[in-house]
């Protein structure tokens, strides 16, 4: 219980990771709430946490757009009486292509989501934070965001992104007790994971970063490295990218 009545915010949780997420800090007796952009899933996931300690809560947002972010943040510090704790999840891929053949609409779109959805979400997460005396944000990330991404070089480019603005708003805000750390997985048996395999067919080559040779994660095995990043246990780490990848990348 060592989130017991503590306020979470989950971008992207009505399916895969953030999903776990969400049901991992509600186990632990948080005040959770996400967003999505599929109502009936997020009333999916809200049904499947009834029977847990914390009380979980869903909003439509798309983390494209500055304004729903917005009030969605400002809904849940209403609700939840502030913030202590972001989870910037949300995130989307895209179909195995070499660079100069993936459609800039489609980069520009995965920039957007993956990037400036994390942006848009800090801007608000942050002042909230101030006005709580400090909290915690960890930023998802993949372990595409340490290296090359071969055939899936926008879904990188974002990751990278991502992992350059967690670093730098992390030295920006430690004096505010903010802590801002990232967390990059690896495979993970989530919806993306399926349709990754389904688009490459049998040609694992094009299977951007490898598999973990106990074969992909269970989400909720890699959530409890973002719960432990998001707790006082972590009092002393920020700016950090935790990889947890099985392995994955060390090979």
């Amino acid at each position: 219980m060592r989130f017991s009545r503590k306020s979470v915010v989950v971008t992207g949780g009505t399916s895969g990771f953030g999903e776990a997420i969400v049901k991992a800090f509600a186990a632990e007796g948080a005040n959770v709430f996400f967003c999505g952009l599929i109502d009936k899933e997020g009333a999916r996931v809200v049904d499947a946490c009834e029977s847990l300690t914390g009380a979980v809560r869903y909003t439509h947002a798309d983390v494209r757009i500055e304004g729903d972010i917005s009030a969605f943040i400002k809904e849940a510090t209403a609700q939840n009486g502030g913030l202590d704790i972001a989870v910037n999840n949300a995130g989307i891929s895209h179909a195995s292509a070499r660079f100069a053949d993936i459609d800039p609409a489609i980069a520009s779109d995965v920039m957007q989501t993956n990037f400036m959805g994390i942006w848009y979400a800090m801007r608000h997460e942050i002042p909230a934070m101030i006005r709580a005396s400090g909290g915690s944000i960890i930023n998802v990330a993949s372990i595409l965001s340490n290296s090359g991404a071969e055939w899936m070089a926008a879904y990188g480019s974002s990751k990278h992104a991502v992992i350059g603005l967690t670093k730098s708003a992390a030295l920006d805000y430690a004096a505010d007790g903010i802590r801002i750390n990232a967390v990059s997985p690896g495979p993970m048996l989530t919806p993306m994971f399926e349709r990754a395999l389904a688009d490459i067919g049998d040609d694992m080559e094009k299977f951007a970063g490898g598999l973990p040779k106990g074969g992909a994660a269970k989400p909720e095995d890699v959530a409890k490295t973002v719960l432990y990043l998001a707790s006082d246990e972590a009092a002393y780490t920020n700016g950090a990218n935790v990889i947890v990848d099985g392995g994955t990348s060390t090979g």
